[in-house]
């Protein structure tokens, strides 16, 4: 390693901590919440785009890249520490062109620059601070850094470009390559089987990073990851995995009965700053939420725990009174801090509670209400506050106090709608009414999975609804725009990706062919806009500003890749349709992405997840018939992930359904590559060919 980049790594890794002003500058007239936060600071921040990157290269400053969200905490910190002080403002303005982005505005941004942030520091985050040449190429990353150690950082790091400009450019160089590197994928050569002894060796290889006491990965901060959660409920399932499946239930019920679950509005905080689920960070984000929707209703029908239906009720009440805009589309997120009148601001003073205050609106209740929400030092957070956790289920706790549980549940309610009545009256956190289409197609799939869970038609209902907003508001033909705050110049992967799985979902609940005809139509345009050589779909169409001129994910985090759910889409549409070259296109992907998942297994669960499809036998289920629709509704109720459904109650040319339909009788067929076993009158009967 040659000196110059020695020096950027110390330098780096010192100054990168866990790390505004009252006249407007460029962000003034940008749509974004979060960019208008910002729009008084001092710093005279510009938006992304080419008045900001020609001002840069034309007066040879360094770009100063800030990256976050409006609901970010962290990212607030910093702007009052740092951004709103005239100090900073005027070192910032000397010596950088300062560029703010909406991370959800962004998303191709905020990647490639985590990226970058990631391979220079080793981890990531928000605020994410990045000083970048002229060109977007970038020499230093951090996170949230102090204000006094933030302008050391910047009259070290511009004081060097001027000094040592060279070094600076070759420095610069290797962070362009590797960043590169990182996005290249290699066909592989050989053709993956996936064999068996394979995929227990990948899970049990992903299950060492599992906590089996308090569920979750890791022993530190505790993100609910339902991409890994899905993973090991199939996995345990099809393999019998009794310490995965375990672990699946245990997490599930840690989350619902930890901190980071609002009892009293419904819907989860995004992580917990513990290890128990006890603390959490209080940002609520629509795509935390329409995931837990989904794996809650897989997981209810794996463990008929009634505590897993209820959280589906929760979250689509939370949706439903929080987050649904007159549109029927669903907001972002809602901020962790409360912001005062006087300018001051709280993270967490919306949602937790004072033993006085509980015991003046409670009354009599108050002595069983602290037991159950542990008012007490277990659930003790800060400043004589309380966090809301229950460290018992239900059932131990009636027992406990010798009461019923069906009468406790009434009770219970009757507290949770008085504490709701007495927080409405406090000051709210800010909700970002910013519509992002992606997010809003996840949560499509989670009110689908929703619905075969309870058969409840609030949850079709709610899932039509967005969609129908969806298609009218923010899709012309096939140009789909990524939030309302932005125009569709630039269109994302992950917009077609979530919303031709939210396509096939409605399909698999109405059995309604225009949304499968709709969802072709969709990787049709895909692949002519995104797909890649490799077979990988790039993050978005235009990438001329990146400094790396390719951007590809594959890694399943917080939410899936848009690769992975795209090579599940292309699956079971191949199957769906009989298109031999949407199954040709998926075998390649997730052959070419097996050294990745052997590499770091923990970022490709849902690739992983994938894989079983062709370790293990995937069946497609037809059934056809006047009953049809019926007994599908009975199917589905089931947890099947290794099958797809098509019914019709009328003749039909569909594939799978293809001269299967006689008027007496409603037959379920049972296939694999469309070669089908006797046909079948019952789903026991059907249930009972799976198993052969």
């Amino acid at each position: 390693m040659s000196n110059i980049k020695l020096f950027f790594l110390v330098f780096i890794m010192s100054s990168n901590f866990i790390l505004s002003q009252d006249m407007e500058n460029k962000l003034a007239n940008e749509k974004s919440l979060y960019l208008k936060q910002h729009a008084t600071n001092p710093v005279n921040w510009y938006p992304w785009g080419n008045q900001a990157l020609d001002s840069a290269k034309n007066s040879d400053k360094l770009l100063l890249i800030s990256v976050g969200y409006s609901s970010c905490h962290w990212c607030h910190v910093m702007e009052e520490e740092s951004f709103t002080d005239s100090d900073v403002a005027k070192v910032m303005n000397s010596n950088f062109v300062n560029i703010k982005v909406d991370r959800e505005e962004r998303p191709d941004l905020d990647e490639i620059y985590m990226k970058a942030l990631v391979l220079m520091t080793g981890s990531g985050g928000w605020p994410m601070n990045i000083i970048a040449l002229p060109d977007g190429t970038p020499i230093w990353g951090g996170t949230y850094v102090p204000k006094t150690q933030w302008i050391q950082v910047l009259n070290q790091v511009s004081g060097f470009y001027k000094t040592r400009k060279p070094d600076v450019l070759e420095y610069a160089n290797s962070v362009r390559e590797g960043v590169k590197k990182e996005a290249l994928v290699k066909p592989s050569p050989r053709n993956e089987t996936y064999s068996t002894e394979l995929q227990i060796e990948l899970a049990e290889k992903a299950f060492k990073y599992s906590d089996k006491i308090n569920g979750g990965i890791g022993n530190g901060q505790k993100f609910p990851l339902p991409s890994m959660l899905n993973f090991f409920l199939r996995f345990s399932n099809e393999y019998s995995n009794q310490d995965m499946k375990d672990f699946v239930y245990t997490t599930l019920m840690k989350i619902s009965r930890g901190g980071i679950n609002d009892r009293i509005d419904g819907g989860f905080h995004r992580y917990t700053v513990d290890n128990t689920w006890h603390i959490p960070h209080f940002e609520k984000m629509l795509y935390d939420n329409a995931q837990l929707l989904s794996i809650y209703s897989n997981a209810f029908k794996v463990f008929k725990d009634e505590r897993f239906k209820s959280e589906l009720y929760n979250i689509h009440r939370f949706l439903e009174s929080k987050m649904t805009g007159e549109d029927n589309l669903i907001y972002s997120s809602i901020s962790a801090d409360t912001n005062y009148k006087d300018g001051t601001k709280s993270e967490g003073d919306f949602y937790v509670w004072e033993a006085e205050e509980l015991k003046k609106i409670l009354k009599d209740d108050f002595k069983w209400v602290s037991e159950y929400y542990n008012i007490n030092q277990t659930g003790y957070w800060e400043n004589d506050r309380y966090v809301f956790y229950q460290t018992i289920s239900d059932k131990e706790y009636c027992e406990k106090q010798g009461v019923n549980l069906t009468q406790f549940n009434k009770k219970l309610n009757r507290i949770n709608s008085l504490l709701k009545i007495e927080r409405e009256k406090r000051v709210h956190p800010i909700i970002d009414s910013k519509i992002i289409f992606s997010w809003n197609a996840l949560t499509i799939r989670g009110l689908v999975d929703s619905y075969k869970t309870t058969k409840d038609p609030v949850f079709l209902n709610k899932a039509l609804l967005i969609n129908n907003s969806l298609s009218k508001k923010m899709i012309d033909k096939n140009i789909i725009q990524h939030t309302s705050s932005s125009a569709a110049e630039v269109l994302f992967f992950e917009d077609y990706s979530y919303y031709i799985d939210a396509l096939i979902g409605l399909y698999e609940i109405t059995f309604d062919q225009k949304y499968l005809q709709f969802a072709d139509e969709l990787v049709v345009f895909s692949n002519e806009k995104f797909k890649e050589e490799s077979g990988f779909y790039r993050f978005s169409t235009n990438q001329e500003n990146l400094f790396a001129d390719s951007l590809i994910n594959l890694q399943d985090g917080v939410t899936p890749s848009a690769n992975s759910v795209m090579n599940f889409n292309l699956f079971r549409l191949g199957h769906f349709n009989g298109n031999k070259n949407y199954l040709s296109q998926s075998k390649t992907m997730i052959n070419n992405v097996s050294e990745v998942i052997k590499e770091r297994v923990t970022d490709h669960l849902l690739w992983l997840n994938n894989s079983h499809n062709y370790s293990q036998k995937f069946y497609e289920i037809a059934i056809s018939g006047k009953n049809a629709l019926v007994k599908a509704n009975e199917l589905m109720e089931k947890y099947l992930p290794n099958t797809i459904t098509a019914a019709s109650d009328t003749e039909t040319n569909f594939y799978l359904l293809k001269d299967r339909y006689f008027e007496d009788e409603t037959y379920i067929y049972v296939c694999v590559d469309n070669t089908c076993k006797f046909p079948v009158t019952s789903v026991t009967e059907a249930l009972g060919l799976m198993k052969d």
